[in-house]
């Protein structure tokens, strides 16, 4: 009994040591929902890092020291920035009802320097299939332990979607949504809704 009560009061004092932790590695990230016929599919991010974490990460990356990201390096730096990432939806978030959906995988990966920081361009797949009716769906990008800050303007978020799709979205904070109390509260989601 006593072993459970100190794990389960070491384990709280971990959880709010991370919920109040300060930020190591910032990004400021935009997204496109992509829609096909048949409805959501993916998520496009575009990560940009700061200034310190890209000189560290395209450092220790480009291993034969060129300047440039060989096929091999890109992918190595994939698995090393997402691989960690994946079993938290790479950070990408979508809610449906009262569920999350789990990411499908990465796609279309791109790693740059650009003006000293590393931009990361990604695709996160998902499936939400179209309905005659709306669905609705909120999108989220953000680290919930706040070790990396995300700052995702959702003013600047589009839609890609066929003529055949019936798709509105606008931005708006989180406020009211259980689900993502876990998030600070200045971020904002991507409120969508659409249908044949």
């Amino acid at each position: 009994m006593r072993r459970t009560l100190k794990s389960a009061m070491l384990l709280t004092a971990g959880l709010t040591a991370m919920a109040v932790a300060h930020p190591h590695v910032f990004v400021d990230a935009t997204i496109v929902a992509v829609f096909d016929g048949n409805g959501l599919v993916g998520i496009k991010n575009h990560w940009v890092y700061d200034e310190m974490y890209s000189a560290a990460t395209f450092a220790s990356a480009d291993s034969d020291g060129n300047g440039q990201l060989s096929a091999k390096e890109t992918e190595q730096l994939k698995n090393g920035i997402l691989g960690p990432i994946a079993s938290s939806n790479y950070y990408n978030y979508v809610l449906v009802g009262t569920e999350f959906l789990p990411a499908k995988g990465v796609k279309n990966f791109k790693a740059e320097m650009k003006n000293g920081k590393l931009a990361l361009d990604f695709t996160v797949s998902f499936s939400i299939p179209v309905k005659q009716d709306y669905t609705m769906a909120t999108v989220a990008v953000n680290d919930p332990t706040n070790y990396i800050q995300m700052t995702t303007d959702m003013e600047e978020a589009d839609v890609e979607a066929p003529d055949e799709l019936d798709v509105d979205f606008f931005a708006d904070d989180l406020k009211g949504l259980t689900l993502f109390r876990a998030f600070r509260s200045e971020i904002q989601g991507l409120y969508m809704r659409f249908k044949k």
